[in-house]
Formats: structure tokens, C-alpha cells, sequence
């Protein structure tokens, strides 16, 4: 049986009532009322479901920012040594590449977010 096929349910009953209409309302209104908490509990768990992959691509893109700030890290770390034996003049141009990459990685995290279509 298929996830997106509905299913009703329908009482039968086998056995003769003396108030028979009666009986035969009563379990179709019950019957309506079972179909009732079916589709309530099938949006729920549909809700659920989009809310935790909703979730999954938040933690996926938080674990990509994490990497590359690991590796922006790592990058500046080995780079250090470098830094202390140029010129002013050569960090000063260095210091201003910085800062447009901060702006670089500011709007890699922009857009990576609108990609996905989600707002933290």
C-alpha cells in the first residue's frame, strides 16, 4: 500500500441489532471519527518529516561552514610564519585581501542559505 493512498475505514457489522439503524449510525459516525485522527496524525507525521529535513540541511550547512572555517584556520596558521618577515606594505595589502575574503565567506553563507531556502 502506497504512503500517499488514503485509507477509510469502514465498520461491517455481522450481527442483527433490534435498533439496527441505530447501530449502523453509530459505527459509521464512529467510522468517520477513526478517519478523523488517521488524516490528523498523517499531517503530523508529514509536518514531522519535513521539519527534520528541514533540520538535516541546517546541520549539513553548518557542518560545511564549520570545514571552511577549519580550513581558513589551518590556511592562516601555516601562513603566519610568512606574515612576520614581510613589510608593512605587504601585510597592509595583506590585511585588506582579508577582509574582502571575509566578505567573500559572508556571502557564501548568504547564499548556501537562500539555495536551501532556509531561514535560522
Amino acid at each position: 500500500m502506497d504512503s500517499d493512498e488514503e485509507v477509510l475505514y469502514q465498520t461491517e457489522l455481522l450481527q442483527l441489532f433490534s435498533e439496527e439503524d441505530e447501530v449502523r449510525l453509530f459505527f459509521e459516525r464512529l467510522d468517520e471519527e477513526l478517519n478523523k485522527v488517521n488524516q490528523f496524525y498523517k499531517t503530523k507525521e508529514s509536518e514531522f518529516l519535513e521539519r527534520g529535513e528541514i533540520l538535516n540541511k541546517q546541520l549539513q550547512i553548518l557542518l560545511d561552514l564549520k570545514q571552511i572555517v577549519g580550513d581558513r584556520q589551518r590556511r592562516r596558521k601555516s601562513n603566519a610564519g610568512g606574515l612576520l618577515h614581510r613589510s608593512s606594505a605587504s601585510f597592509s595589502s595583506t590585511n585588506s585581501n582579508s577582509f574582502s575574503g571575509a566578505d567573500h565567506f559572508s556571502s557564501l553563507i548568504i547564499s548556501k542559505y537562500y539555495e536551501n531556502k532556509i531561514l535560522i
